[in-house]
């Protein structure tokens, strides 16, 4: 039961505890008794439960009646403590009063001495109560009347000030310190002292008002000797056993501001206890909530707040941070319908004086920001979304979903202009469009006035957004619609959003606001979507430009990529031509033909635009050549892009309205140039390597009319030489003939030598698997190796045509012994990725290592100085790379290296 009264029983003989226990119980109902067999007990239990009076026994063994009273009263000075002994000594009851004890009842007598103890308990707890009530009034009044901008004044019953708060100063100009202890007619001009006096002695001795006590009137006295209009409201009360009367005077020339102030003001402004209680609400408490402000005193402020908001609130009230303002919350608080309001609570200084702690709040309701802000956040998730659309079909249905979602308004589409440029066609349209209109509404551009399509496009050629709030009384519309609420806004040059609700006076600013931000985050990605499209196909129709065969047909295909692909009308593309002597029409667009003067070669001093951007290197763009001095400026063309083509040409487009290109079409311009660039560059090189080709078959002609000459021409004579030769050895013995048989060898071996060079330069296209230590051997047998030591060191399998090996490494073996000597030691070893041959001869000096593969370079008489010119050759048609350095004995190492081994 709510006034239940819980009391502690201390007494250390166990059957007297029980039967006064129950004899309480029985006398008082509302009596509910915890009892303790001693002193020590009875502190804890009142340390661990709510108890509002203790009943103790005096003799215990230990500690006793009174010294047990001396402790609780260290914990809990006000608690009631009656103490209940049979000891009836005069000494103990002055002993105990003296230490503050509450009642004293002697154990003797009948079963009327436990309704006598039950009766004193009650009456001790209630006397207590309302102390603790009043303590906690006269601490409200006190935290009210500190904080308060009215003057408010405690008076005696002799008329003596006991109480002034801050604000008196502000009225009669004195400090409270000033007022406390004078008499209240301080504040009076002498003509109304006398009348107040007899006024308040009839009223002590009658109980008589002579006035409405909640609005006194009269005329005050400042300190500065000065009246002033003041109004006074006043009542009475008990403290300390004595009456007192409280008044609250304030300007009565700030009265009605101050009281239209707190009864209209949006704001709510709340008196909050420590334990989160309403003691005073303003009367907007309703407005804001719902709640009329008498239904909500004394109930606590938190079982209002929304559970998940609970701790927030908590913390920011009970914990602030020190530095960071005034202690702020924000929360969802339950209105009087059963919904939840977003509410900011602002504590002021918090309230800490007698008796009471808590705040003073202010409260307002944030339901419209804090939806805002929601519908702000989700508003970033859509236009997040929408960056990531890929098609036109995709970022208008997304669009159309957003704004039902964010504003409520299902009845919305979105328009894009036709290619024709003539209708505004329906793409995207939300749920309720289908069941309120008969046919999917699309707009002509030629419709008649007063009709909803000549309304689209007067908002789409606009550039700020038509709001209508009741299309029904809209006078320059005279068609029936399902929509009353409409919101029309381009998209650009795409075409118009849509955004209509079939209700009149559906959207808020904020709504106006998130459906023009929509549109143009939907306006950037149809910019994006349209840009990639046109970049992916003219990717597509580049890859064309280098595929062409001539000059002309990559001009050719070039204007057929700005006209079908980047959808420009007037083209023309124009090459340098050295023999004309400038730029010279290469490619035009069928309109450009049409609408354009022919003309052949723009010249350096011709003063051409054209001319200009090839010299420069450096793309132009002009919103209107009659501004300038373009040879063209006289025509109907007005904007005009010209690209330069490398070093190649330019190409120039243009548009019979003024302003039309922007940086898109300069970007997309750019890279159509590049590919044209590009382009012309492959034709160049196709050209340049097929008149390469063509040089090189007619050198291989020669060449091998060369091969055939010496082959058959030298040969034959130097065969019959050699016969001549040997006939005339049988005739005759001289030393002239060994000689003329040494230059008819030496004959034969340059015109070998030379075959080989004109006929094994063809670059190797089979090779096959050859096992390298083999063919060191096979080729070291083949050559006349005299008196010469092999050390072969090479193995493995190498990728290799092996008679153009055998050629490479018997030519190397041959050079070593002609250089080395007869008694060389040749070594044949392995590389990473190659090998090598090297010899211990004399070596070949450092600044002559890259001339010795050159033909006809030779140090020996025997040489043909065409026997490395030939490892070179054999290397270069395998890839390989050859070089000459120092051996580790000091001759000559050959090494090759870039060679792929098998598998």
């Amino acid at each position: 039961m709510p006034d239940r009264i819980p009391v502690l029983l201390v007494d250390d003989d166990p059957d007297l505890r029980e039967v006064t226990a129950s004899f309480l119980e029985r006398e008082a109902d509302r009596i509910a008794v915890e009892t303790a067999p001693g002193a020590a007990e009875g502190l804890d239990a009142l340390a661990e439960r709510d108890v509002e009076c203790i009943v103790s026994d005096y003799e215990m063994p230990g500690t006793d009646g009174l010294a047990f009273l001396a402790e609780v009263r260290e914990r809990h000075p006000d608690l009631p403590f009656i103490l209940f002994t049979g000891r009836g000594s005069e000494e103990v009851a002055s002993e105990a009063i003296s230490a503050g004890v509450t009642d004293y009842l002697q154990k003797r007598g009948g079963t009327e001495r436990y309704e006598r103890l039950a009766n004193r308990i009650v009456e001790a707890v209630e006397k207590r109560r309302a102390e603790r009530d009043a303590e906690r009034a006269i601490g409200q009044f006190r935290a009210v009347a500190e904080g308060a901008s009215d003057a408010i004044l405690s008076v005696d019953t002799e008329g003596v000030i006991r109480f002034a708060n801050p604000a008196v100063e502000s009225v009669f100009g004195y400090e409270p310190s000033e007022l406390e202890g004078e008499p209240l007619t301080t504040l009076m001009p002498e003509r109304h002292r006398e009348d107040h006096r007899e006024a308040v002695d009839r009223y002590l001795d009658t109980g008589e008002r002579g006035v409405d006590w909640t609005d006194v009137q009269f005329d005050a006295l400042h300190r500065d000797g000065r009246e002033i209009p003041v109004s006074l409201s006043y009542g009475e009360f008990t403290a300390d056993g004595e009456r007192r009367f409280v008044g609250v005077v304030r300007d009565r020339t700030e009265a009605d501001r101050h009281r239209a102030f707190v009864e209209h003001a949006s704001d709510v402004v709340a008196v909050m206890s420590s334990d989160w209680r309403f003691r005073y609400l303003s009367p907007s408490c309703e407005r804001v909530t719902g709640h009329a402000p008498s239904d909500l005193v004394g109930e606590r402020s938190l079982d209002y707040v929304h559970s998940e908001d609970r701790d927030a609130v908590r913390t920011a009230f009970e914990n602030p941070t020190a530095g960071e303002g005034l202690p702020t919350a924000e929360y969802r608080f339950k209105t009087a319908d059963g919904e939840f309001r977003w509410l900011e609570s602002v504590g002021s200084e918090r309230i800490e004086t007698d008796g009471i702690e808590g705040y003073v709040v202010t409260t307002r309701d944030v339901s419209e920001r804090k939806e805002r802000e929601r519908t702000l956040a989700r508003l970033r998730e859509w236009t997040r979304e929408l960056n990531y659309t890929r098609t036109i079909d995709e970022a208008a249905d997304l669009a159309v979903e957003a704004v039902d979602d964010l504003i409520d308004a299902g009845l919305s589409g979105i328009h894009l202009r036709t290619d024709e440029g003539d209708r505004l066609e329906p793409i995207a349209l939300g749920q309720s469009v289908p069941n309120l209109f008969e046919t999917q509404p699309s707009y002509d551009r030629d419709a008649p006035p007063e009709t909803r399509a000549a309304l689209a496009w007067d908002a789409f050629e606009g550039e700020e957004s038509i709001v209508i709030d009741e299309l029904s009384t809209y006078e320059p519309l005279d068609e029936p619609s399902p929509a009353e609420s409409l919101v029309l806004r381009p998209i650009g040059d795409h075409g118009l959003f849509v955004v209509s609700s079939p209700d009149p006076h559906e959207f808020t600013d904020t709504d106006v606001l998130v459906a023009e931000i929509l549109t143009g985050h939907l306006e950037a990605a149809l910019d994006r979507i349209e840009r990639e499209s046109r970049v992916e196909r003219l990717h597509g129709a580049t890859r064309t430009l280098v595929g062409a065969e001539s000059r002309e047909e990559i001009a050719e295909r070039a204007v057929e990529a700005a006209t079908d692909v980047l959808g420009f009308s007037i083209v023309t593309v124009r090459v340098h031509d050295e023999a004309a002597g400038g730029l010279v029409p290469a490619a035009v667009s069928p309109e450009a033909e049409e609408l354009l003067p022919e003309r052949e070669t723009f010249t350096p001093d011709g003063g051409s635009l054209n001319w200009a951007v090839f010299e420069e290197g450096e793309q132009r763009m002009y919103d209107d050549i009659r501004t300038t001095d373009a040879l063209d400026a006289d025509t109907a063309l007005r904007s005009l892009l010209i690209v330069p083509i490398g070093d190649y040409g330019t190409i120039a487009v243009g548009e019979t309205e003024p302003g039309v290109f922007d940086g898109v079409d300069e970007y997309l311009a750019g890279i159509l140039a590049t590919a044209a660039e590009t382009a012309f560059q492959a034709e160049a090189r196709t050209r340049r390597l097929a008149e390469r080709t063509a040089e090189l078959e007619r050198q291989n002609d020669r060449l091998e009319e060369f091969a055939g000459v010496v082959s058959h021409d030298l040969r034959n004579p130097l065969e019959v030489a050699r016969g001549r030769t040997e006939l005339a050895r049988e005739e005759c013995d001289s030393d002239h003939l060994a000689a003329v048989e040494r230059a008819h060898d030496r004959m034969t071996a340059l015109i070998d030598d030379l075959l080989t060079l004109a006929r094994e330069g063809d670059p190797v296209t089979d090779a096959e698997p050859v096992d390298l230590g083999r063919i060191v051997g096979s080729c070291w047998r083949t050559v006349d190796t005299r008196d010469a030591t092999l050390r072969s060191e090479a193995e493995g399998i190498i990728l290799a045509d092996e008679g153009r090996l055998r050629q490479l490494l018997e030519n190397l073996i041959r050079n070593a012994i002609e250089h080395g000597g007869e008694d060389v030691t040749v070594t044949v070893g392995t590389l990473s990725d190659g090998f090598y041959v090297a010899d211990d001869g004399p070596g070949i000096e450092p600044d002559r290592r890259e001339a010795v593969f050159d033909a006809g370079h030779s140090t020996s008489q025997s040489g043909t100085g065409f026997g490395l010119r030939i490892v070179e050759q054999v290397a270069d048609a395998h890839g390989w790379t050859v070089r000459a350095v120092e051996s580790e004995a000091g001759g000559a190492r050959f090494e090759i290296t870039g060679v792929e081994p098998a598998g």
